[in-house]
């Protein structure tokens, strides 16, 4: 079914506006453990996301086909609610950019990653090396029964390593990944080094002391601590008094050394995008500036609540891209080098996935990671648990290094380097 017949046939059974949001996704990517091939994938993906209006009253649902039975299935959901509200649709049919879909062929980086799985001889204690490499293409597509008809799209290139070292009967693992829209910006080689190597330290833990411990945070758990931030920002979470930044805007509440910005138009960053997903505009602005809250996400429905336009944030809820920290000029290995006795830690994973509390700002959450002596990694460290909450987390911040780096399309940061948290040893 076209979209003109699936739009006349839902005019016909009375429905007023009509408006679908397509997103198809093409990726093409390689597993590969040691030097054997162990996956192939070259797929493609579509989806819809349908929102539509009938007096007065607008319902949304997701979709992979098109056809009568999901419009009779948006009336049903239309006449069983008890919402009223009203929606709003688009009207400009201007698409100033015209896409064309790439050719993805990764046999060059399959080659090359089978050639330095090499690297792992010069790491007398490597078990196996695990990399996964992905070209991925994404496209978002809306249109509806008044004309519309606009596109926006993002190429980006994933990269994932993991290591496991092995003495005696001891046995570690390492892993990092990256996100990058230029694939040339990916150095395979220092990331394959970098894994092994923290994997043959690790085959050395020691128990971690209970007590406070000055920090750094890797780029990849300040990341996902930053990708928390979306919620707590989110206009929904604060209008149902769920987020712990309620009645914090213009407020300092974070280290001044914080600038937080959300970029979603800036195309060196996977998260390119130039509207969200009910195609307003997306927009570059600042949500944090110097630890002062600056801004809230909306989306079109909880801009209404506020009589304010919406800030292109509406993705699966509200969401933010490219939103990351404005990075420092030190080298990770200068923040490591300025702890006498501290922690690095490289990876985390929450109690029953509630490690981050969006209402209260509360964090308990397993650490991993390796224990720092005179600026330098020595071992790592038995499993052990870290309480604070986001408030003194990110206002202990005390220097933030220069690599910043993304691992997913929404957020990211650089390593930061964080005086004086509460650690229990396990």
């Amino acid at each position: 079914m076209t979209y003109q017949e699936f739009f006349q046939l839902a005019e016909a059974k009375g429905i007023t506006n009509i408006q679908i949001t397509e997103d198809s996704k093409k990726e093409n990517s390689i597993y590969l453990i040691n030097k054997k091939l162990e996956d192939y994938t070259d797929c493609e993906k579509r989806t819809y996301s349908i929102k539509a209006e009938v007096n007065g009253k607008t319902e949304q649902l997701y979709t992979e086909y098109l056809n009568e039975d999901i419009i009779d299935l948006i009336l049903e959901k239309i006449n069983i609610t008890d919402s009223n509200y009203e929606d709003e649709y688009l009207n400009d049919t201007i698409n100033n950019e015209i896409y064309t879909k790439p050719t993805i062929n990764i046999g060059k980086e399959k080659e090359e990653l089978i050639k330095l799985t090499d690297i792992k001889n010069n790491y007398s204690l490597t078990k196996s090396l695990e990399l996964a490499y992905s070209d991925i293409y994404t496209k978002t597509r809306i249109i509806n029964n008044k004309g519309v008809d606009i596109s926006t799209d993002s190429h980006c290139y994933e990269l994932y390593a993991e290591a496991s070292a092995q003495e005696n009967n001891n046995v570690s693992t390492y892993s990092e990944s990256v996100l990058v829209s230029d694939k040339e910006k990916i150095d395979f080689s220092e990331i394959i080094n970098n894994v092994l190597k923290l994997a043959s330290i690790a085959t050395k833990k020691r128990k971690l002391e209970t007590k406070k411990y000055d920090i750094v945070l890797s780029s990849n758990v300040a990341s996902r601590i930053i990708d928390h931030l979306q919620d707590m920002l989110s206009a929904e979470l604060i209008h149902q008094k769920k987020s712990c930044l309620e009645n914090k805007l213009n407020e300092k509440v974070f280290s001044n050394k914080l600038t937080i910005l959300e970029e979603p138009r800036n195309k060196d960053y996977p998260g390119y995008i130039i509207f969200d997903k009910e195609g307003t505009p997306t927009s570059n602005k600042e949500l944090i500036k110097n630890g002062v809250v600056k801004s809230y996400l909306y989306d079109i429905k909880e801009a209404k609540v506020d009589k304010i336009s919406s800030t292109g944030n509406k993705y699966n809820g509200i969401a933010g891209r490219n939103m990351y920290i404005v990075p420092g000029d030190k080298k990770l290995e200068d923040l490591l080098k300025t702890i006498e006795n501290g922690i690095y830690i490289t990876h985390y994973m929450g109690s029953m996935g509630s490690s981050i509390n969006t209402t209260s700002g509360n964090i308990s959450m397993q650490i991993f990671g390796y224990i720092i002596e005179n600026g330098q990694l020595i071992c790592g460290f038995e499993p052990a648990v870290l309480t604070t909450s986001i408030f003194e987390l990110l206002s202990n911040v005390e220097e933030i290094g220069n690599d910043l780096k993304f691992i997913m399309r929404s957020s990211a940061s650089p390593s930061l380097y964080i005086k004086s948290i509460s650690v229990a040893g396990e």
